[in-house]
């Protein structure tokens, strides 16, 4: 049987010919190749054609015969590969093995791409070692690492099939004529170097020779015809900050391969629970990057995960050490990364290094407003930035319906950040904070809106780089950091973080010590965020020398809210007669000075204080009075706020039908603005209606969960209104006992947030045929 007949069959009827050969039927082959049966029995028929057979026996025979054959035969013409063999055990990517596999079944020419030490030389080994069968000439590595001249690339693919010059004939020409009816699989390794070579003269050949495959591995792209470009991602690590157990963790990847190249050098090494969250610190601070990790665990013999953990601020000093055969560059974790630098150009290489000056994400626009100067023209940013995700030293991260966001691995951006000079930091820096400082600001205006949870998500999104922008600017820039604090305040509410937000504030005001109008600003919205934390006498402090400030300086439009503002901290302290002069004092000066926010601020504290006073029918009035001023400016949030107030109103005026409209309406803004702590609330208030409704077991779940939604966000759910919902749920606890209120309540704090807002929107009715049944 001759075996030329094999060459007309391609990769993918090769790979049928051997499931058959394994004896599976026309949907086993479908189903292990991913395909539809019609599409196996497609290819099958194809085989047989071109074989001259008539059965699957004949086929498995054929097969059989072959690979015996191939065994037997010892001459060049007979071998299969030239691969080498692998000396440590591959660890992990099942899922990247099955998808590049995939891919070489209906592609030409897959790249696989990723910045040095990611392991793509590895990986596409283990690819063609497990698919070299499904090519009858067998799967080949070409490695270009020592080839410095674009002209020799010919001669490296020929000496990797031991083809030979021809007199008088290129070798080009004679590489093609050797591959045009062979089916071959060209592991073409480590290309970036002479790119533009390597491009051409793959280009030639998959347009040449129609049954070869081309798998190769660059830091970039080769931007051939039909190329398919697949990302090599980083090895999965532990969960920042998370408590897994040992046995999960070590299923992670990078853990699994940190403790197999550790046992190489330490046998007896073991993940233990001593050296658990040591190792797994190490895996998420190298990104999971393998030669970083191999490097790591190489170090295992003469120190500690703890110890090798503590000297990664130097890692390109501790991770050094390779094994001697491997090419110097992957003897050390900045030599991968020079060798990556050194393919930059000038342009390149600057915003390269300054882009180091994000941190975690950033945007086209961020990096347009931070990282131009005289030497970098601000039109040339987004094709540098593309052409650095194209080398794969930085990351496109892509989400349905959100712009393209950028990042760098942490390794990555430690080498570009040591590029920096003193002086083009300090100004990058600078400019850096500035960006953050104008979207905040922008952001602080838009938070109150219905629109509010794309710019709540879009500085979540940048909350690292806020950070940075609050660090840098409290060591350097005392007014532009009060600036930010004050901006940041609702969203440190919105996000659940103000505990956070109270920490950064407090550092800026013990800076900032001048009594001008932006101390007194500060001051109020830091009395606000210690308001959220329940916590009364740094908040009456804070707001009682915010008053002192703008009196001392005549300012109506800050005095208005300030006295507002000192009035609740009185009504907070049970002194309703001292409090109400406070709020028409404001109330009196914000209308005077025109400020709608200041009156509606004041309408709602007012009407608050109405119900406390058992004044129903005037804190109907004023409360629907603020929310019109509510309206009118597009605050949703505080529209929030007034709506739960009118339902507590309701509540206590016996209308349990229009408390319950109140409080949907309430919770529906809370929901729609993902604001935790009003949801929380809102818990709190349906509680009380479900106690008042004689649905002591519903009060309490609610409860529960309003604790702990609230617990989440670090701050109280109800302050001022408290006394009423507590009224209420105490009837609930008389009649339900203490142990049967602590179950009901942990029953609460058990609830996801969604299931809880669909339980309290619940009729009574519902909630009690539900407990029926149960």
């Amino acid at each position: 049987m001759s075996r030329h007949v094999e060459f007309s069959l391609t990769p993918r009827e090769r790979q049928v010919a051997l499931l058959v050969k394994e004896g599976l039927t026309d949907r086993e082959v479908a189903d292990r190749l991913a395909i539809s049966r019609r599409t196996a029995e497609w290819h099958l028929k194809q085989v047989l054609n071109k074989l001259g057979f008539n059965s699957r026996a004949q086929v498995a025979a054929w097969i059989a015969y072959d690979e015996t054959a191939a065994k037997a035969t010892g001459h060049p013409g007979s071998r299969r590969n030239n691969l080498p063999l692998q000396l440590t055990s591959f660890v992990g990517r099942a899922a990247e093995l099955n998808e590049i596999s995939r891919l070489l079944s209906a592609r030409r020419l897959v790249t696989l791409a990723a910045v040095g030490g990611s392991g793509k030389t590895r990986l596409a080994l283990e690819v063609a070692t497990r698919l070299q069968d499904s090519y009858s000439d067998g799967a080949w590595l070409v490695d270009l690492t020592p080839i410095h001249d674009g002209r020799l690339l010919p001669r490296a693919f020929a000496s990797a099939l031991l083809v030979n010059e021809r007199p008088r004939q290129p070798l080009a020409q004679t590489l093609l004529e050797h591959l045009r009816d062979r089916s071959i699989l060209f592991v073409v390794d480590n290309c970036e170097h002479v790119i533009e070579d390597c491009a051409t003269l793959v280009d030639t050949i998959l347009h040449s020779c129609s049954g070869v495959t081309v798998l190769a591995t660059s830091r970039e792209p080769l931007r051939v015809s039909g190329e398919t470009v697949w990302r090599v991602p980083s090895l999965g690590v532990p969960p920042v900050a998370a408590e897994i157990g040992l046995d999960e963790l070590g299923d992670c990847e990078a853990v699994r391969l940190f403790v197999d190249r550790a046992q190489l050098i330490a046998p007896t090494f073991r993940l233990s629970a001593g050296n658990a969250a040591a190792v797994a610190a190490l895996c998420s601070s190298m990104d999971g990057l393998p030669l970083a990790l191999e490097l790591a665990a190489a170090r295992i013999a003469m120190m500690s995960p703890q110890q090798i953990l503590s000297r990664l601020q130097d890692r390109f000093g501790v991770l050094t050490s390779g094994p001697r055969t491997e090419p110097k560059r992957h003897r050390s974790l900045h030599a991968t990364l020079d060798w990556s630098h050194d393919l930059l150009n000038d342009s390149e290489r600057t915003l390269f290094r300054r882009l180091s000056i994000f941190a975690g994400t950033f945007t086209l626009e961020a990096t347009e407003h931070v990282c131009p100067a005289d030497d970098l023209d601000i039109a040339t940013i987004a094709l540098l930035l593309g052409n650095l995700v194209d080398k794969s030293l930085v990351i496109a991260v892509r989400e349905a319906g959100e712009a393209v966001r950028y990042r760098m691995l942490d390794t990555v951006q430690d080498y570009a950040h040591e590029h920096l000079t003193d002086g083009e930091e300090r100004q990058l820096a600078r400019r850096h904070c500035e960006f953050y400082l104008s979207l905040a600001e922008e952001a602080s205006e838009e938070l109150r809106r219905r629109e509010a949870r794309a710019w709540r998500e879009r500085l979540a999104h940048d909350i690292n780089n806020v950070r940075s922008a609050l660090h840098w600017s409290g060591r350097h820039e005392p007014v532009v950091n009060l600036r930010l604090n004050i901006a940041l305040t609702d969203f440190w509410h919105f996000h659940g973080l103000v505990q956070e937000g109270d920490a950064w504030m407090t550092s800026a005001l013990g800076v900032y010590t001048e009594r001008d109008d932006l101390r007194a600003e500060a001051l109020g919205a830091s009395g606000q965020i210690s308001f959220w934390r329940a916590d009364f006498d740094l908040t009456s402090a804070r707001w009682r020398e915010s008053l002192d400030i703008y009196q001392g300086l005549g300012d109506a439009n800050g005095l208005g809210l300030a006295l507002a503002r000192v009035g609740e901290v009185t009504e907070w302290q049970g002194d309703f007669m001292a409090a109400r002069d406070f709020y028409n004092d404001a109330l009196a000066t914000s209308r005077k000075a025109g400020n709608a926010r200041g009156v509606a601020v004041t309408l709602s504290y007012m009407g608050r204080l109405a119900i406390k006073e058992g004044k129903h029918a005037l804190a109907r009035t004023l409360l629907k009075e603020s929310i019109s001023l509510r309206e009118g400016m597009g605050d949703q949030r505080a529209k929030h706020w007034d709506l739960g107030y009118l339902g507590i109103n309701a509540l206590e005026s016996g209308d349990f039908a229009a408390a319950r409209a109140h409080l949907k309406e309430s919770l529906a803004i809370a929901r729609t603005l993902d604001l935790t702590i009003g949801v929380a609330t809102s818990i709190a208030y349906f509680a009380a209606l479900a106690a008042a409704q004689s649905d002591g077991i519903r009060a309490l779940r609610l409860e529960g969960a309003a604790e702990a939604l609230a617990e989440s966000a670090g701050a109280a759910p109800v302050r001022m209104t408290r006394p009423i919902v507590e009224r209420w749920l105490e009837r609930s606890r008389q009649e339900l006992g203490v142990e049967r209120c602590a179950t009901y309540a942990k029953e609460g704090r058990a609830m996801s947030r969604e299931n809880v807002i669909e339980y309290a929107l619940e009729r009574p009715s519902e909630g009690r045929i539900r407990r029926g049944h149960a």
